[in-house]
């Protein structure tokens, strides 16, 4: 009976030892975020990353700096948001005919959201090629300010390029004058290290100005330019969409 007894008590003892163990570890998890085994694992570190698991119980890459970038739609970013339209290729420059521009109750990835555009199908890198007004351009464009204009499949390859494209189409004296200082604050920027590329842009309606960078853009009368309206554009989106890490320096901006 003794021993019966002794072995009854060793028992109760040994489970009453399992449970705080159990409950230490439990707590321990919820102070530390981090679940103790053969590969330690900070849970709380891989929620915060984005990292996880799908319903598969595969692992789900954590989100990239140009995927938060690309899916900001915060209205305090200059610009109207425009949802992605992906970074497929086209075939090389020259086209049989242009990407189309989308209806407004219709997008879709065979036309483009917005004018300028803003993500969407574009032509590869090619080098430099002759464009059929007979200039010469480097396909995606470097970052400068051009007197003639881009085929417009190459701006969404400029802004995947970390870049920002400003277009106009001026009619009037008043809006050339007004570009003559768009220029200026253009390559104001450029100097200082922002990544921009200006030239006209026969898609936009008359005396009219529209700056776009990857899912954003701003269009508007070319009366209602200010220097702040471009310059902040500029700024704020310069560089913000790097998918490829072409921004190896920080602009002086």
């Amino acid at each position: 009976m003794r021993f019966l007894s002794a072995l009854l008590k060793f028992g109760l003892v040994t489970m009453v030892v399992a449970l705080v163990t159990v409950n230490l570890i439990e707590y321990g998890v919820l102070l530390t975020g981090v679940v103790v085994g053969a590969d330690p694992i900070d849970v709380r570190a891989a929620a915060a990353s984005g990292a996880g698991q799908t319903g598969g119980g595969q692992a789900r890459p954590a989100l990239t700096a140009a995927d938060r970038a690309e899916m900001d739609d915060s209205s305090d970013l200059p610009g109207r948001f425009v949802p992605s339209q992906g970074r497929a290729h086209l075939p090389a420059y020259p086209l049989p005919r242009h990407m189309p521009f989308c209806d407004a109750d219709r997008i879709e990835k065979s036309c483009y959201a917005s004018n300028p555009p803003t993500s969407g199908s574009h032509l590869p890198v090619q080098g430099t090629v002759k464009l059929e007004d007979g200039h010469k351009l480097k396909i995606p464009p470097d970052p400068d300010i051009y007197d003639f204009a881009v085929p417009r499949e190459a701006i969404p390859h400029i802004q995947e390029h970390a870049g920002v494209y400003v277009g106009y189409n001026c009619t009037s004296d008043d809006c050339a004058s007004t570009v003559e200082r768009l220029k200026d604050l253009v390559a104001q920027e450029l100097s200082l290290g922002a990544k921009v590329v200006m030239s006209p842009d026969p898609d936009l309606d008359g005396d009219t100005i529209g700056l776009a960078s990857w899912t954003r853009v701003d269009t508007f009368a070319a009366a209602d330019y200010s220097d702040e309206r471009a310059r902040d554009f500029i700024k704020a989106h310069s560089c913000r969409f790097d998918p490829e890490r072409f921004c190896t320096s920080t602009a002086i901006n």
